[in-house]
């Protein structure tokens, strides 16, 4: 694919990915401009564009929370359960404010598998493939992820209900 391919929408969905992962607007746009210069820089013409700059995005994040040394961690437990059962996150009814206080909630780990899985449509298997991850990491993470959203209805219904 190349340069003259990049398109508006590829760079509003670039810039998605990037504010998923730092859940700043000006951090997200500096490093969507890191990720679109380094690749205009190379000569690399690769086939699946998308793919190549989220990882490009991916990797300077990475990158960028090391340095500043922020990277956020979360231990996995290999005991821990796993979305055993068919209820989707987009069965879940969640209001604006409901999704702005989850995002906050949520790491940049958590961040980009639910934008590759919400927003993108990714599987967990292509996420784990995508990310490079094992399948089971993402399901706990989706998992992790709704039992977040969970907890946030049920704070929200409990302040609906004390505020009658």
């Amino acid at each position: 694919m190349g340069r003259e391919l990049m398109d508006r929408e590829l760079l509003q969905s670039l810039y998605r990915y990037c504010f998923c992962l730092t859940g700043n607007n000006s951090q997200a746009e500096d490093l969507l401009q890191t990720a679109v210069e380094s690749w205009l820089k190379t000569s690399s013409r690769p086939l699946q564009l998308r793919a190549y700059l989220r990882k490009v995005i991916r990797n300077q994040f990475i990158d960028d929370c090391r340095r500043l040394k922020i990277v956020d961690f979360e231990p996995l437990d290999d005991n821990a359960p796993v979305l055993l059962d068919e209820i989707c996150l987009e069965e879940v009814e969640i209001q604006h404010n409901l999704i702005e206080h989850l995002f906050e909630l949520l790491n940049p780990a958590e961040r980009e598998v639910l934008y590759l899985w919400a927003i993108e449509g990714y599987s967990a298997a292509e996420i784990a493939e995508d990310l490079q991850q094992p399948r089971g990491t993402i399901l706990s993470r989706l998992h992790r992820i709704k039992l977040k959203i969970a907890d946030l209805a049920l704070d929200d219904a409990a302040q609906t209900i004390g505020g009658l």
